[in-house]
C-alpha cells in the first residue's frame, strides 16, 4: 500500500500548482500589483550637545522622537597645574579638566516614507 502513496502525493502536489496559475491569473485584475505602493520606516540617533543644534528641523521634516536619553558632559575643558608649585611649560605639569559641564541628548527619530511603483526607466522617487 506504501508504494501508492508516493506517486498519489505527487499527482496531488503537481494538479494544485498547476491549478492555482489559472487561479492567480483569473485575479489578476482584482489584485492590482502594478500600482502597489511600499512604506519605508527610517531610523535615526542625532545627538545635541550643550544645547548647541535645534531637534525641531527633523521634527518639521516630519520626523517622530522615540526616545530620548538625556546625560552630562563636558563642554569646554582647561589647562590647569597638575601639583602646586610647577611651572605650565614644565613637562607633565599640565592636565586638561573640564571647565563647564552641560547636557548631551541622544534622540531616537522615525519617519516613515512611501515608495511609489517604479518608474518606466526604473528609477524610484521616495516621497
Amino acid at each position: 500500500m506504501n508504494y501508492l502513496k508516493k506517486p498519489l502525493y505527487t499527482f496531488l502536489a503537481l494538479s494544485s500548482l498547476l491549478s492555482s496559475c489559472t487561479l492567480l491569473n483569473k485575479y489578476e485584475s482584482f489584485f492590482d500589483f502594478d500600482n502597489v505602493e511600499t512604506k519605508v520606516t527610517q531610523q535615526e540617533i542625532v545627538y545635541i550637545y550643550c544645547d548647541e543644534g535645534d531637534i525641531q528641523e527633523y521634527v518639521d521634516d516630519g520626523w517622530k522622537i522615540i526616545d530620548s536619553e538625556t546625560e552630562e558632559v563636558p563642554c569646554s575643558w582647561k589647562v590647569e597645574r597638575s601639583r602646586p608649585g610647577c611651572k605650565l611649560e614644565d613637562k607633565g605639569c599640565k592636565i586638561s579638566v573640564p571647565d563647564k559641564i552641560g547636557k548631551q541628548v541622544k534622540y531616537i527619530l522615525e519617519k516613515e516614507t512611501i515608495v511609489p511603483k517604479e518608474k518606466e526607466d526604473g528609477n524610484q522617487e521616495i516621497q
